[in-house]
């Protein structure tokens, strides 16, 4: 007899992605009559039958509650254990599988003008072949993460000027005559252009302060320590061999994506969770490190693209101003009508002008590191590693460069270099392997200390290449930002509940090696050091984890039903249970002895990957069972949706895109059934 498993919703919990609790089957069909004729008797509540079910017992429906006592049980079980950090072959048959040549990235054309700081001008090379040229300029004046402005044109004539004063950002039309077209052949040229407007000067920093390092992070998104190597030799190579940077082997992301690898590195805190999120809210700049520095006497500058999708817009509205001096998102929403660009096609996509993009947002990077005085400097670029990571060895040469300049420039002197990835790869093919999926949580991470502070701090990179073999986390990452540049007070102090060790620990200090993801805050589901065993198809439990995740997938979108089909549960790849750290400790014995009937915990850990209809989602979670409750309890955050949805949820995308992995829109679903001579009608 297969055991079934179904969820009851409390009132307050229907149409809420909160924690759900699923009491299991595992009564005797024989009782299946008698069990509706109560229900119906009792209760009048019609449930979807297939034997007995139980009521569930009450229990909170309180997301944050759920899941501080999830992190918790996972510490008291895991604490002090240590990290066993698989060991992965970048160049593995597995992951040379997915790996593949593109072309180039080449920006066509000739951009008549150019900028520099605050001065924009025509170039030489037009003013040398064309006569009469005369340029609107029009501001690109940003008020905040949702709206900006055009300003007014202001024409220059020849070889003039203009300066950025309102923005950092101008739209430019400008026309001239070809010379050697006989003074009658009007051509014209219309692009977007940026530089760095002048800015009031930095406070003051204190005393003792003036030369504290300049701090340089450069991002690329999807990108893992062994996507990286694969892809991007050269530039590894420079990293490591030329720079001597320390490559963080064991740094484990925290979260999914990337504003749950960016957040705790720039405030130290987690973040927060989408649905409890304030409607009418935005982020608190005044909790960025952007804030911290600027009042430090810090020029900041927050480079970052694809803004339709941005890091802290997406689900959290963004900013009510800019969070730092110098910041792109206004230019780069006009000049790709909001995105409009990069869905219509890939030609020009990853093109401004006759630069890459990925070129446009290096050159900024120089630019603001020219400025004078102390430096902050977050550069994310995702364009060429987001849909397709192979595209990121477009850059590997201009990468080399970019890090040669920092080299001829004296830079390495008084810089802390970051240069990272915020997680590997999340919906390409090499995702759904073992590989892909351990890979997605140890990103890139290469630290390269100023030299000053080697000398005021002889110990510090001896302490960082020790470290490079420990369990690191974003977390870690902002205290070590922080005490680099001798704030160390405003590092956040906060430990998991039960653990010695504060969450956030300076990279620059003796990291012990018996730190866990319980120690740093990683819940089972992102741990790449868990080890877990397959449960057989054959264990009742492979179906019941399974129909509870599915079902509980499907009722996310259930508030939404008008507008998002069920889906139903398709096929099960694989059920896995957490093998927990007192079963391994006894695999440490004569023989490497194996023992699988070790004594039963009270609570045990499951992933689960599945894929579900319409449209062969693919999903992967962690569920946590509670023996003696008898219930399994799942956290939202510990969902993957592992294959790219593409635009399966466009009816949400804008209005509730904290769905957009769940959603498949009805509209699509209907057009799809048409187009295959298909009707019926979706629940």
């Amino acid at each position: 007899m297969v055991t079934k498993m179904f969820a009851k919703w409390s009132a307050a919990s229907l149409g809420r992605k909160t924690s759900v609790f699923w009491k299991r089957l595992l009564r005797s069909q024989k009782h299946c009559f008698f069990a509706l004729l109560a229900m119906f008797t009792v209760t009048s509540v019609v449930y979807l039958f297939t034997g007995y079910r139980e009521p569930l017992k009450p229990f909170p429906f309180n997301e944050k509650t759920n899941q501080i006592r999830m992190n918790e049980e996972f510490l008291q079980r895991d604490k002090g254990t240590g990290c066993d950090m698989p060991q992965l072959d970048p160049f593995s048959d597995v992951a040379m599988r997915y790996v593949k040549e593109t072309p180039k990235i080449v920006c066509d054309g000739l951009d008549w003008v150019d900028c520099y700081h605050s001065k924009c001008y025509v170039i030489k090379e037009i003013l040398s072949k064309m006569k009469d040229v005369v340029c609107n300029y029009k501001d690109i004046v940003h008020v905040n993460d949702q709206h900006y402005y055009i300003g007014d044109p202001v024409k220059v004539y020849g070889n003039g000027s203009y300066r950025l004063n309102s923005s950092d950002h101008v739209k430019v039309s400008c026309k001239g005559v070809d010379k050697n077209g006989l003074g009658i052949i009007s051509q014209r040229w219309f692009g977007y252009k940026s530089g760095l407007r002048p800015v009031p000067k930095p406070l003051v920093s204190q005393a003792g302060r003036e030369n504290t390092s300049d701090i340089l992070i450069l991002g690329f998104d999807s990108t893992s320590r062994n996507g990286f190597i694969r892809k991007m030799p050269k530039s590894y190579k420079f990293l490591k061999d030329v720079l001597n940077a320390t490559i963080m082997k064991s740094y484990n992301i925290v979260g999914e994506g990337t504003s749950n690898a960016l957040y705790p590195i720039l405030t130290g805190l987690e973040l927060p969770d989408w649905e409890s999120f304030p409607k009418d809210k935005t982020m608190d700049h005044k909790t960025f490190l952007f804030h911290h520095l600027k009042n430090d006497g810090y020029r900041t500058a927050y480079f970052e693209d694809m803004p339709w999708i941005g890091t802290f817009q997406r689900f959290y509205h963004g900013f009510d101003s800019c969070p730092a001096d110098h910041y792109l998102r206004s230019f780069l929403m006009e000049e790709s009508s909001k995105g409009r660009k990069w869905w219509h096609g890939v030609k020009g996509r990853y093109c401004i002008g006759n630069v890459p993009q990925y070129g446009l947002l290096m050159n900024l990077t120089k630019q603001f590191l020219d400025l004078d005085g102390k430096h902050f400097c977050l550069t994310f670029i995702a364009d060429i590693s987001h849909d397709d990571f192979n595209v990121i060895s477009t850059s590997d040469d201009d990468l080399v460069a970019f890090l040669q300049d920092f080299l001829d420039k004296g830079r390495q002197k008084n810089t802390l270099l970051i240069v990272m990835g915020d997680h590997g790869a999340k919906y390409e093919s090499i995702r759904r392997t073992y590989q892909g999926r351990l890979e997605e949580r140890l990103p890139l991470m290469t630290i390269k200390l100023p030299e000053t502070l080697i000398k005021s701090r002889p110990n510090a990179q001896r302490v960082l290449e020790a470290n490079a073999e420990v369990l690191t986390t974003p977390y870690d990452l902002h205290t070590t930002l922080l005490d680099v540049v001798g704030l160390r007070e405003l590092a956040n102090s906060y430990k998991v509940e039960g653990s010695k060790l504060e969450r956030g620990l300076s990279m620059l200090e003796p990291i012990p090696k018996s730190r866990s993801c319980g120690d740093a805050g990683i819940l089972p589901h992102w741990c790449a050091c868990t080890k877990w065993r397959n449960v057989s198809r054959s264990d009742p439990v492979h179906q019941q984890a399974a129909t509870v995740l599915a079902e509980y997938i499907d009722n996310i979108t259930n508030g939404r039903r008008s507008l998002c089909a069920k889906r139903t549960l398709t096929s099960i790849d694989w059920v896995m249970k957490l093998i927990p750290s007192s079963e391994m400790s006894l695999r440490d014995g004569k023989n490497n002895r194996k023992r699988d009937n070790v004594l039963r915990g009270d609570q045990e850990e499951y992933q689960v990957k599945l894929t579900m209809s319409p449209g062969a989602a693919v999903f992967e979670a962690t569920l946590t069972y509670y023996v003696k409750e008898d219930y399994f309890l799942i956290n939202e955050r510990d969902i993957s949706r592992i294959s790219s949805y593409g635009d399966e949820s466009i009816c949400i995308r804008d209005s509730y895109p904290q769905l957009n992995k769940y959603c498949y829109c009805k509209d699509k679903m209907n057009a799809a059934n048409y187009a295959f001579g298909y009707s019926f009608s979706l629940i």
